[in-house]
C-alpha cells in the first residue's frame, strides 16, 4: 500500500450501507478530490513517499555494488534488518561511515556514489535529512539518466522543502522517470496530468501514465485507476475499464478492496450488472482474511436470500462470526487510528448482533446448533 493513496479507502462507509442492498457507491480515495495545492503536497511531496522510493523499486545501492563485484555490505543490510523504536539511520555508525566513503567518492566524480549520497541525504541515513544536498548531488546522475536520481529530484521540487518548490521542475524529473519505466514517477506525473498540476491538463497523458503504472502491478495504483475511470476524475468516464481495475487491484489480496468488489456486484449500479453470485464470491475471499463487514454481508444475503435461496443456518453462521470478529477491517486498515478501527469494528459487530437475533428468532434449536458447529469448523479453517 504505496503512501500516495490515503487509507482505508472505505472509511466513510456507513454500517448500515454495508449491510443493506440499496447501498450507493462512494468514493473511497483521496486521489478522487478535485485539487488544491495542500492536496497536491499530499499526492507529491509527502515524506512518507521517500521510504517509497525503495519499497517500491528496490534498494539503489545495488548500483555502487555491481561496480564493487560483491554482494551488499553490512552498512547497506543494516538500514533494511534493524528497525528497533530507538534506530535513528541518521545516527548509525555503520551509516555514518558509509555516508563518508561515498563523500569522498562523490567529491571524485564518482556518478554512482553521487546518486547514493544524494539519497541518503534525501532519506537522512548517516546524516542529517537534507534536502538543498540530497538535490545538489542528485542533479548530474538525474541529467545523465539514472531514473531513480530523477525520480527524487521531482520530490524534492514538488514538496519545496529546502528548495524552491516547482511543480513544472517536478513534471520534467518524473516524466524523465516514467520513460524508463519506473513505476512511482508514471503514477506522478499522471497524477499532474489529471489534475493540472506543473503541466497542462490532459486527459489522454493523464490516462497513459496512471495505465502504465497500474500495469506495473500496485493495487493502489490500480485502484487509484479504478476510482478514476469511475468518476470521469481526470481521465475519461469508463465503467468497463473502472470494472477491470477495481477486479484487478482486489485480485491481489487486499480485504478491503475484495469487499470493495463484493459490494459493487451486490448493489445496482452505473459501474457494473448486478451479480450476487459474483459478490459472494469476493465477501468470501475477504471474510477468510478476517474481514468483519464481508461475513454481515454474506450473513445479509443469506438471511434476505439475495439472489440464492433463504438459508437461516448460513445467514447464523455468517452474522455470529461476524459479531464476535476479533478482527479489524483486514489489509489496508490496518493503518487506520487505533480509536477508530475499534469503533468501526464494534459498529459491525453491533449490526450483526441484531440480524442474528431476526436469524434467530426463525430457526429451530437444531438449526442453531448446526450453524453454530459450521461457525466453529470455519473459525478452525481460517485462524
Amino acid at each position: 500500500m504505496d503512501s500516495t493513496i490515503k487509507r482505508p479507502y472505505f472509511k466513510n462507509i456507513a454500517i448500515a450501507a454495508l449491510l443493506m442492498v440499496c447501498m450507493s457507491v462512494e468514493a473511497g480515495t483521496q486521489d478522487v478530490e478535485r485539487g488544491n495545492e495542500a492536496l497536491m503536497r499530499q499526492h507529491l511531496g509527502r515524506e512518507a513517499d521517500r521510504a517509497g522510493l525503495v519499497s517500491r523499486e528496490g534498494n539503489i545501492d545495488r548500483t555502487e555494488t555491481i561496480e564493487a563485484g560483491g554482494s551488499r555490505g553490512m552498512e547497506d543490510q543494516l538500514y533494511s534488518t534493524r528497525r528497533d523504536g530507538s534506530y535513528s539511520p541518521a545516527t548509525d555508525k555503520r551509516l555514518m561511515a558509509l555516508f563518508e566513503k561515498r563523500k569522498l567518492r562523490a567529491a571524485k566524480g564518482d556518478i554512482v556514489a553521487q546518486l547514493n549520497l544524494g539519497l541518503m541525504y534525501f532519506k537522512g541515513e548517516g546524516t542529517s535529512q537534507n534536502n538543498s544536498e540530497a538535490a545538489r548531488w542528485l542533479q548530474r546522475p538525474a541529467e545523465q539518466g539514472y531514473a531513480e536520481a530523477q525520480y527524487a529530484l521531482a520530490e524534492l521540487y514538488s514538496s519545496g522543502v529546502g528548495i524552491t518548490r516547482s511543480y513544472e521542475e517536478a513534471a520534467v524529473w518524473y516524466r524523465k522517470a516514467a520513460e524508463q519505466g519506473f513505476g512511482a514517477a508514471q503514477y506522478k506525473i499522471g497524477i499532474m496530468y489529471a489534475e493540472g498540476y506543473g503541466v497542462r491538463y490532459n486527459a489522454i497523458e493523464a490516462e497513459k501514465w496512471l495505465a502504465k503504472a497500474a500495469e506495473g502491478g500496485d493495487a493502489k495504483m490500480q485502484f487509484n485507476l479504478a476510482e478514476r475511470y469511475a468518476n470521469g476524475q481526470g481521465v475519461r468516464f469508463n465503467p468497463r475499464e473502472a470494472e477491470k481495475w477495481y477486479r484487478t487491484a482486489a485480485m491481489q489480496g487486499d480485504p478491503e478492496m475484495q469487499f470493495f468488489v463484493g459490494r459493487l456486484y451486490r448493489n445496482q449500479g452505473d459501474l457494473v450488472v448486478q451479480n450476487r453470485e459474483e459478490a459472494m464470491v469476493w465477501f468470501n475471499k475477504a471474510a477468510e482474511k478476517g474481514h468483519a463487514a464481508s461475513k454481515a454481508s454474506l450473513g445479509v444475503m443469506y438471511l434476505n436470500g439475495e439472489g440464492i435461496p433463504i438459508d437461516m443456518i448460513q445467514a447464523y453462521k455468517w452474522l455470529s462470526l461476524a459479531a464476535t470478529s476479533d478482527k479489524d477491517m483486514g489489509g489496508s486498515q490496518k493503518t487506520l487510528q487505533i480509536a477508530e478501527d475499534k469503533t468501526f469494528l464494534e459498529e459491525v459487530r453491533g449490526t450483526s448482533r441484531e440480524y442474528l437475533k431476526i436469524a434467530e428468532e426463525r430457526m429451530s434449536e437444531e438449526q442453531v446448533k448446526e450453524a453454530k458447529k459450521l461457525a466453529e469448523e470455519w473459525q478452525r479453517k481460517y485462524k
